[in-house]
């Protein structure tokens, strides 16, 4: 999945765009990255309404920035930070503490932006430079606005429905202009689903009635209308086509 710089500025809608040198990557070497910060200042931005934070984005339903915000960031974090010129648009999302301070800082990059921060003496034998990197566009970091605290940031992102490939999926339709179906089911839902959709099969494969097949549907309390939507979520998503499969399988 390629995320043009442009795109992935608007896409990231709580995270400020800041330039940062860096030092190495993964988490460790990349939590260097944003500097220390003292107790004082980060005292002062606690008060301060940070968009991820439990209190804002639990309140009720995500809305679509929110939630694209926290699959990119959940996306980020499952991803390893690399050298690769393949995965130089693939995103990297890193907490760092600053000296002091009980919270901690988000920060997300492309690798290519990463490794474009980094001094020419560090890259290795047959590597572009930092300008070559600069010039197309590399070199600049999302740095969230706020700290926050890796456990409040966890729950959140685990709180998210779907599976890091649904991630994906969502944020490739939303990077080609499509707005995703936010409406998917949880795990719970999945699993009544996909014993309705078998036992509707086999009562269509005997000729039973429609109002039999209701009924199944029904009984793992699911309504016809929710048991249809989830039909086309299927369809629209592979990952979730794939976990039903994966299900149907065990139970036959």
């Amino acid at each position: 999945m390629n995320i043009k710089s442009n795109v992935l500025m608007a896409l990231l809608l709580v995270i400020l765009c800041s330039s940062v040198a860096a030092n190495n990557s993964n988490e460790e070497q990349l939590g260097q990255l944003s500097g220390a910060k003292s107790a004082d200042q980060l005292e002062s931005k606690k008060s301060d309404p940070f968009e991820l934070d439990p209190i804002e984005v639990t309140r009720g339903n995500l809305s679509f920035e929110e939630e694209l915000t926290l699959r990119i960031v959940r996306q980020g974090f499952n991803e390893i930070a690399s050298n690769k010129r393949k995965d130089i648009d693939k995103i990297v999302c890193w907490m760092s503490k600053p000296v002091g301070s009980r919270l901690s800082e988000l920060s997300c990059a492309r690798n290519g932006d990463v490794w474009a921060s980094r001094p020419d003496n560090m890259r290795g034998v047959g590597s572009a430079n930092s300008a070559q990197y600069s010039a197309v566009g590399y070199g600049k970091f999302m740095i969230a606005s706020h700290p926050i605290a890796r456990g409040k940031l966890k729950r959140i992102l685990n709180a998210l429905s779907g599976s890091d490939a649904f991630d994906k999926e969502f944020i490739g339709l939303a990077v080609k202009g499509v707005k995703p179906p936010r409406d998917i089911p949880n795990e719970e839902e999945i699993e009544r689903f996909t014993k309705a959709y078998v036992e509707v099969n086999r009562l269509s494969k005997q000729g039973k009635s429609e109002d039999a097949q209701v009924v199944a549907i029904t009984t793992e309390n699911l309504t016809l209308k929710r048991y249809n939507r989830i039909a086309e979520l299927i369809e629209t998503y592979a990952s979730l086509k794939e976990d039903v499969a994966s299900r149907v399988k065990l139970l036959r």
